[in-house]
């Protein structure tokens, strides 16, 4: 199983106790070219990470070149944007389904759902990723309601 996972939070009570313990996720990675870059920061979203559950902070090639096409562990790769999430699909990244989590409210964005704001940048990726046939659905936690991001843009309920 690989869920990827947009989230401007990246890794928080939700993912942890909402998604990662109920679906027995092995493995966590934060897929981010910024973040990356920082020691400091990748070592503090370590430690929010629970014992026995691995844990990668990679830039976009690192994450498609590590992620083996046909898994056979659970993974969660957790991105900040939609754009970092095409971004992967672009560089190799197999999966039918993207779930956006959580992007707050900024300066200029959509709402979609109460949690989640797309930009004209998420809107594009979004729809190149639905051409694409990758499913894009806003969903909080594996129980919650799925929303159709995409439905949900063109006003279709």
């Amino acid at each position: 199983m690989l869920i990827l996972r947009v989230d401007d939070r990246l890794i928080h009570g939700q993912v942890i106790a909402g998604w990662v313990r109920p679906l027995g996720i092995h493995c966590i990675v934060l897929a981010s070219d910024r973040i990356s870059r920082d020691e400091w920061t990748c070592s503090a979203y370590r430690l929010a990470i629970p014992d026995g559950i691995e844990f990668s902070c990679y830039t976009l090639n690192e994450c498609v070149k590590h992620i083996p096409a046909e898994n056979k562990q659970r993974i969660m790769i957790l991105v900040e944007s939609v754009s970092e999430a095409s971004e992967l699909i672009k560089k190799g990244l197999l999966v039918p389904e993207i779930n956006v989590g959580g992007l707050g409210y900024r300066e200029g964005t959509r709402e979609v759902a109460p949690y989640i704001y797309l930009s004209t940048s998420d809107i594009k990726s979004v729809v190149h990723l639905h051409s694409l046939g990758i499913k894009i659905t806003g969903k909080q936690l594996p129980n919650s309601v799925a929303v159709d991001v995409v439905k949900k843009l063109a006003g279709i309920k």
